[in-house]
């Protein structure tokens, strides 16, 4: 196994999600998850929009910390969790991309009925409550929420996506963003045409 290789990938799309506008410096979190079963994370308390692959903590099956010169991400119980419900999901992208988040922030649910793509990508979004960062509390609620989702808001907090990859986590993180901007948009111009039960369905099963 190649542990700079993954170390390289979850810091490249660390710096990407920044680039992006999609995470502060210090917020969000990456995860990959290798085929023996170790965990590649970002760290805490690190620019997250210059961070080096050296800096990315490795965690073994169990979770144990093989890195110990390493902090790994406060959220870093929330990924195991998740990576123990749902053995198809491979990687991990937790960010607070803004316009996501204002949707997170509001009791109003994102639907995601208006754009054919968007639907493909990311099928319905999930919700999870409000838990305290960094808390068992908040890993439970979260993998609750997140059931067999691909994308979960988290209220008041951010939003979190999963994939078989890093790029499809990472897409569809983007995909979400876009999302939210369609809707907010639609808010202005108005008269929103929505994809019908059927339409959704065929691209549901595409």
């Amino acid at each position: 196994m190649n542990s700079l290789k993954h170390k390289q990938q979850v810091a490249d799309i660390m710096q990407r999600l920044y680039s992006r506008g999609l995470t502060t410096c210090s917020g969000g979190n990456v995860s990959l998850r290798a085929e023996n079963g170790h965990v590649f994370i970002t760290p805490s308390q690190i620019d997250k929009g210059n961070i080096r692959p050296e800096e990315v903590a490795e965690l073994d099956a169990e979770g144990k910390l093989l890195s110990p010169e390493l902090k790994p991400s406060m959220e870093t119980g929330m990924h195991l969790e998740i990576y123990r419900q749902r053995p198809d999901v491979q990687a991990i992208v937790h960010a607070h991309p803004p316009k996501a988040t204002a949707w997170a922030c509001s009791s109003e649910p994102l639907k995601n009925n208006l754009c054919g793509e968007a639907r493909y990508f990311l099928g319905e979004i999930a919700r999870a409550p409000y838990r305290l960062m960094g808390t068992d509390g908040l890993a439970e609620a979260v993998v609750k929420g997140l059931g067999d989702s691909k994308a979960v808001l988290l209220d008041n907090h951010g939003a979190l996506t999963v994939g078989d990859s890093l790029f499809k986590a990472y897409d569809r993180m983007e995909v979400l963003e876009s999302l939210a901007e369609l809707q907010i948009n639609l808010r202005i111009i108005g008269q929103p045409v929505h994809l019908s039960e059927s339409q959704q369905e065929k691209l549901d099963n595409y």
